[in-house]
């Protein structure tokens, strides 16, 4: 009884949920020089407009959408999109419960949990190069890398003493929350960053656009914050799930 409750609870909230989900900021593009060599002989690559949520993914977005897609519960996941952690903080396999907070971004979700989400929402997950183009902006400044005790508080992205981790932490110069927050975020490419063309089980090798064999060589290899991003997530099989990873979601623009 219970847990029906708590189904039909979830199921009147998701339109509110959606739309909070939906929130979405426009990015314009430009040109801009990554810490991360892409390309071996250009010092900076083009970046097109696109739009991101304001925040990441909550633990009550994703239930929501769990509600209507029953396939991504934790007891319901098909073995080969699944993990042991996945949801695996979530007191119920539906439902993240009354220890988890449900404002909080949702973590201990996979690549492919995250990509099912963003189509959901006709949407996709940022590529690389958009998060950190969007990570290089303070609140007042779109690119405030050139600052170096800013720099230095980014070292701590995916932990406690993160940058963005407070609640009441202010949105960067895009209106984007969280950017260096305590938890990192899966990103559309992260199976391409190493340059190599194995999708890692995945078919569109299209996605293997931005990077090259080049591709572990920096710009701005004392960008740290951006390099430890890059080195984990390209670390990371598509079914890894993580305490301090989770995710948003991006869209193109016509």
């Amino acid at each position: 009884m219970e847990r029906k409750l708590l189904l039909s609870f979830i199921l009147a909230l998701a339109p509110a949920l959606a739309a909070g989900a939906g929130e979405y900021r426009v990015i314009a593009g430009g040109d801009f020089r990554s810490s991360v060599r892409f390309e071996e002989a250009a010092s900076t690559v083009p970046v097109a407009s696109f739009s991101l949520m304001a925040r990441p993914v909550s633990n009550a977005d994703f239930a929501a959408f769990v509600a209507e897609h029953p396939q991504w519960r934790r007891d319901r996941v098909p073995k080969v999109f699944s993990s042991p952690g996945y949801l695996g903080h979530w007191l119920q396999a539906d439902a993240p419960g009354a220890g988890v907070d449900p404002d909080a971004p949702v973590v201990h979700v996979n690549w492919y949990a995250a990509d099912a989400y963003c189509r959901a929402q006709q949407a996709r997950l940022p590529t690389f190069l958009e998060w950190e183009y969007v990570a290089a902006a303070d609140a007042t400044r779109k690119d405030a890398r050139g600052d170096r005790q800013w720099r230095a508080r980014r070292a701590n992205d995916g932990t406690p003493h993160a940058l963005d981790a407070a609640k009441d932490a202010p949105a960067n110069a895009y209106g984007v929350y969280g950017m260096h927050g305590a938890n990192w975020e899966w990103s559309d490419d992260f199976a391409s960053l190493l340059g190599d063309g194995d999708r890692r089980g995945q078919d569109d090798g299209d996605r293997v656009q931005y990077c090259g064999a080049s591709a572990l060589a920096f710009n701005d290899s004392a960008d740290y914050a951006v390099v430890k991003r890059f080195i984990l997530l390209s670390a990371l099989p598509p079914q890894a799930t993580l305490g301090n990873l989770g995710f948003r979601c991006a869209r193109s623009q016509p």
